[in-house]
């Protein structure tokens, strides 16, 4: 039976996969352990959707990669199932989410065993990604905290969004703010998250620029070594050459 092949270089795609699929598995465990309120559910719809997407297209790239279309199908079709996006979470979008789940470890697993082989070039990959699934997780938590509270401006999940955008990128434009001592953790959280992950961002950036430089740099180096050899070949062809003929 055909199997997906481990990827031997890591992508942004794929550690986007990564992400997501660990994603669906601590949603799928914090609804079966906590009564979420609708704004908190409206979120995951919203991020299920987005995951729903980025699913599906790594679903078509797998079957377009597929040698056997049929016996990719054996298995794919749990995977195209678990891309069908839930609109509300009722019985049956708990069955898919199961579905997902399933498909989640097994890409976990497959991508995981890449970023071991190539830790280095996705160290970048990886801080964009968390970056961005660190908004998401601080946005369902603000909102879960200030939702409600007396003196609290952060009721909507759009609330929600902006002002973690703001804090993890250390904007901080003031309009909304929390008001609970749990939320203010929160934002400590994110701001030192977005202060560390940025700073690293840079570096990891540079050092990257670098790395290409230099590669590039010794590629020049190797064609110039190959001309330089292919001059000398040539060279010695027509010495040798001479040599036959005077010897005739």
């Amino acid at each position: 039976m055909y199997r997906p092949k481990v990827p031997e270089q890591i992508t942004s795609f794929q550690l986007a996969v990564l992400i997501l699929s660990l994603f669906v598995v601590v949603s799928l465990t914090v609804e079966l352990i906590f009564k979420l309120p609708p704004e908190i559910l409206q979120i995951l719809i919203y991020v299920d959707t987005f995951i729903c997407m980025i699913f599906f297209i790594d679903f078509v790239q797998q079957y377009r990669a597929a040698p056997s279309k049929l016996e990719y199908m054996k298995w794919g079709w749990l995977d195209l199932i678990s891309c069908i996006p839930l609109m509300e979470m009722n019985q049956f979008a708990r069955l898919i989410r199961v579905f997902r789940l399933i498909r989640a470890i097994k890409s976990i697993s497959m991508i995981s065993h890449a970023i071991n082989e190539n830790k280095a070039s996705t160290s970048l990959h990886f801080m964009v990604v968390t970056s961005l699934m660190m908004m998401v997780f601080g946005s369902i938590y603000i909102l879960y905290l200030e939702k409600d509270m007396p003196g609290a401006n952060i009721h909507t999940a759009g609330d929600a969004f902006w002002w973690t955008f703001v804090t993890i990128t250390t904007v901080g434009y003031g309009d909304f703010f929390p008001v609970t001592l749990e939320g203010r953790i929160v934002a400590i959280v994110l701001i030192t998250t977005g202060v560390g992950m940025f700073g690293s961002f840079t570096a990891v950036l540079a050092s990257w620029i670098m790395d290409t430089s230099n590669e590039r740099k010794m590629e020049v180096q190797i064609l110039e070594e190959v001309h330089e050899l292919k001059a000398e070949v040539r060279e010695l062809k027509s010495i040798l050459k001479k040599q036959t003929e005077r010897n005739e």
